[in-house]
């Protein structure tokens, strides 16, 4: 309920759309039963003639009031036109009263358009936003797949969940509630005798449902491994054939789907067992009614065969809701498997939290200084990634950040613009400790250039021009020519129109190490941030892409994480970092001639 509740919030923007569904469905319930009754009046024409009613009687909602306010005017009808004519006026009536049940209908359907559509917006907007804004860490614990599969079909199975559940709640209920009310007001007692098999027929549905839900959330869950397999095995389509890795692959893939072929098979079974069982039992209560009429009709002079036949048209009519309303509660139980998942993501804890007051900064002015920094990602399961991590990057000074893979270089930049907040200690800009200070601003001060190149299937101008609005073309030309990346950009296609395909696979490591160069160039930042920028370039690739990187540097403050001795010679200290420590620090010349941990990395580059 908890689910349904919130997911309800989403139809808050559709009151007037609710209440006009409402209305047609009304409407539309008022005139079936109108159109379902000309069956009594046209079998009385036929074999009795016409019933005599020469008083006009007084209008009521009960079946009865409106037969003999119809057979009252039909019997002027027979008098003056004869019986064809009585039967020609049934059924343009009937005809004219199914077409305006028709017309609501289709304005039910019209009107609950816009609330499907507005659901799946909704919910896709809600997920994407979060996706944005949830910290780095929550993505270290989940599997890009299922997160695309959250976004992917589960919305699309919620969605469907409630459109049933409109379909349910204002359409189907309201005609199977006018149906029942129609009835009793032909006869109580059949009635009742109808309504016997409610209650097991209840329970039958609710021990079903619950087993779907259970199914529903396994299944979802393989669903998501299997979009993770498929990303996985085309990003590493080369290392599954370089390893002869085809048939391992291949059979854990099989073994997934095969899971997933036993739930499914499982769920829709028993979703449509439920439409059947319902029937079976209408199917019962029809031949218990037509007996127990057919005594009626020969016992109470209230009954007759045309009332009775009547009673059994409308009773039939009922069962299609009551299917409806059966087939809804099974694929509401799907949804809310899926809505789980969605909400999952929604709920999940945003733990780089915006300061309540966070003070606005729009420029660098004088020093970062790391205190006594200590950092794990896992704090309550794994150890420290970073322990007493105290240094000082003053305005316009570069400083290097060297050591071996996994000795915790990168995620001391990465705690600067807080992709992650530390543990203990403080990390401060001009004196104001980063968590005070708002995200945008603080985020903005700063400009990133990985290893790992991250371009969008787009074109080259819009790779370039990427978070900068009302960038206009000289800008980023003049971003390109900076990055040295002006003359390979000409010699494209289409210039800087030309798309980069998925990942900006058609263009080499170094171009696209250039092109995101031109992007941190057009940002014009105030600290850059460089993390291991050159570092799988060949040599030629990485001539070009350092002369771009200086340019950029020039007057900025700068951290750079580095391998290479061509970086970091010139920093103006360089830190080297071991298992999350500063165990050494000074100039490239200092810790040369201290002859310690440094000069021996150095050494081995040399090598």
């Amino acid at each position: 309920m908890k689910q349904l509740k919130r997911l309800l919030r989403y139809l808050l923007p559709f009151k007037k759309n609710i209440i006009a569904i409402l209305l047609c469905n009304i409407c539309y319930a008022v005139f079936s039963v109108f159109s379902l009754s000309m069956v009594a009046p046209f079998l009385t024409v036929i074999f009795n003639g016409g019933t005599e009613i020469t008083t006009r009687p007084e209008f009521s909602l009960s079946m009865r009031g409106v037969l003999d306010t119809f057979y009252y005017y039909m019997g002027g009808i027979i008098q003056e036109h004869g019986q064809l004519s009585a039967l020609i006026f049934v059924a343009i009536t009937m005809v004219i009263s199914t077409l305006l049940s028709n017309l609501f209908r289709y304005l039910g359907l019209f009107a609950n358009a816009p609330i499907r559509a507005g659901i799946l917006r909704g919910l896709r907007k809600d997920v994407y936003h979060r996706l944005l804004i949830l910290p780095l860490s929550f993505f270290n614990k989940q599997k890009k797949g299922d997160i695309m599969n959250r976004i992917g079909s589960d919305v699309q199975e919620v969605e469907w969940s409630i459109v049933c559940s409109l379909q349910m709640l204002f359409r189907d209920p309201i005609l199977l509630i006018v149906f029942i009310l129609t009835l009793i007001s032909i006869s109580y007692k059949l009635t009742l005798l109808t309504l016997l098999i409610l209650p097991p027929a209840g329970w039958l549905i609710a021990k079903i449902g619950k087993s779907i839900k259970r199914n529903s959330v396994e299944a979802q869950q393989i669903l998501g491994r299997m979009s993770s397999s498929f990303d996985e095995a085309i990003s590493g389509l080369r290392i599954i054939k370089g390893h002869t890795a085809t048939d391992y692959a291949d059979s854990r893939f099989q073994k997934m789907t095969d899971r997933f072929y036993v739930l499914n098979r499982s769920i829709f079974r028993k979703t449509e067992l439920g439409a059947p069982l319902v029937e079976f039992l209408c199917i019962v209560a029809i031949v218990i009614v037509m007996l127990i009429g057919a005594k009626f009709v020969m016992t109470d002079s209230q009954m007759t065969g045309e009332v009775l036949i009547l009673f059994l048209v409308i009773f039939s009519r009922a069962i299609p809701p009551a299917q409806s309303i059966i087939s809804s509660y099974y694929t509401f139980q799907k949804g809310m498997a899926s809505a789980e998942r969605i909400f999952q993501i929604i709920d999940a804890d945003e733990v780089i939290v915006e300061a309540k007051d966070p003070v606005r900064k729009q420029s660098f002015d004088d020093k970062i200084e790391y205190e006594h920094v200590s950092f794990s990602y896992h704090p309550e399961e794994g150890p420290e990634v970073l322990s007493d991590i105290s240094f000082t990057v003053k305005k316009g000074e570069n400083v290097a950040l060297v050591g071996a893979s996994g000795s915790g270089k990168s995620t001391i930049v990465d705690l600067l613009p807080r992709f992650y907040d530390i543990d203990s200690g403080s990390i401060r800009i001009d004196g104001i400790d980063n968590k005070k200070i708002k995200i945008s601003d603080l985020r903005g001060l700063m400009g990133i250039v990985n290893q790992d190149v991250t371009l969008f299937n787009d074109s080259v101008f819009n790779n370039i021009a990427f978070g900068k609005e009302g960038a206009t073309r000289e800008d980023v030309v003049t971003a390109a020519k900076t990055a040295l990346a002006h003359d390979f950009i000409l010699q494209m296609e289409n210039g800087y129109d030309t798309m980069v395909g998925d990942r900006g696979m058609k263009l080499s490591g170094g171009q696209r190490q250039r092109l995101s160069i031109a992007r941190a160039v057009l940002q014009n930042p105030q600290i850059l941030i460089l993390d291991e920028a050159t570092s799988a370039l060949d040599t030629e690739s990485e001539h070009l892409v350092q002369q771009s990187l200086q340019q950029l540097m020039a007057g900025r403050t700068t951290i750079v994480i580095a391998h290479r001795l061509s970086t970091i010679r010139q920093a103006d200290e360089i830190l080297f970092i071991r298992d999350g420590r500063i165990i050494e620090r000074g100039t490239h010349d200092e810790l040369i001639a201290a002859n310690s941990a440094y000069a021996k990395f150095c050494a081995l580059q040399e090598m």
